[in-house]
């Protein structure tokens, strides 16, 4: 797990996966130069916990010199990702390992997830697709996100040194990348057990980069275009990148809390939309939605 400067959610992030049902694992975090107390959660909890690794330094690395340090670290021989502002469900491992161990052919497992709000409130369940197959080409379609979620993953060791860990020079989608690459190697697939709470905030990669995450995409996306051979199609890679702005994520959030019946949060969120930018007839579409949520959800 690496961490910079996210101690708001970080004991929910370590303590779910203290938790686990399965047990016989080494949990290795790395603080990455925070400057809040992050490092002084880590130590703590490793001071209390002889299966904590706990790595840190005084200047900030970036997230992929970090996830490609873990990797380093890494003596087991599969490696579970997992981000610092997330929660593990309990059975998480328990399920991955059991499903590794009845299906070794595969060196890349993700799981559906629970989407939630800054404040840990349910939205919805996100799943994509299952088959190795379906899962390359959706990554080979660029779409903006990964097939499954990320540290949903857990990857087999020796298949992840094998392809040279994380590319720096893919930036914020070194992920997509990672499973591009991956899939050209071995299998991958995900089991449909929700196994993670997926927290979406605006100081996360996603929210605070999300045009970088996209150019990082379609560097990935033609990289393996050109790896596997293959001629890319007209208008795949579009370079028109738009920009998330706060509105459209609160109508994204009312929209998704009311797919998972969550009525209360998808008005909070409607209501939210309209006041950043009461102009917008999506806005006011989003809200109307989610205060006739409770006849149509």
């Amino acid at each position: 797990m690496p961490v910079y400067n996210n101690s708001t959610y970080l004991v929910e992030a370590i303590e779910s996966i203290l938790g686990q049902t399965y047990s016989d694992f080494e949990f290795v975090i790395s603080d990455d130069g925070s400057q809040d107390d992050s490092n002084e959660i880590i130590a703590r909890y490793a001071a209390q916990d002889s299966r904590i690794v706990h790595l840190s330094r005084t200047e900030n690395a970036g997230v992929i010199y970090t996830r490609n340090e873990l990797m380093e670290h890494v003596r087991g021989e599969w490696m579970a990702t997992m981000d610092s502002d997330d929660i593990s469900s309990p059975n998480r491992l328990e399920v991955q390992m059991a499903f590794v161990d009845d299906h070794p052919s595969y060196d890349v497992v993700g799981s559906a997830a629970m989407l939630m709000d800054p404040d840990g409130n349910f939205m919805c369940e996100i799943s994509g697709p299952r088959s190795h197959e379906e899962i390359d080409a959706w990554h080979m379609a660029a779409h903006s996100g990964t097939a499954f979620v990320s540290p949903t993953s857990i990857i087999r060791t020796e298949a992840l040194r094998a392809v040279g860990g994380y590319r720096e020079q893919i930036g914020c989608a070194e992920d997509y990348d990672l499973f591009l690459r991956m899939a050209e190697r071995g299998k991958l697939c995900t089991v449909p057990d929700v196994l993670l709470y997926y927290r979406q905030h605006f100081s996360s990669i996603g929210y605070e980069s999300n045009r970088e995450q996209r150019a990082g995409i379609h560097r990935g996306v033609r990289d393996a275009y050109k790896r596997r051979d293959l001629t890319i199609p007209d208008g795949l890679l579009d370079e028109s990148i738009p920009t998330r702005t706060e509105s459209y994520a609160y109508r994204q959030w009312s929209e998704w809390s009311l797919r998972g019946g969550n009525v209360e949060t998808a008005r909070r969120y409607g209501w939210k939309a309209i006041a950043l930018a009461p102009w917008s007839p999506r806005g006011w579409r989003a809200w109307v939605r989610a205060w006739a949520g409770r006849h149509v959800a």
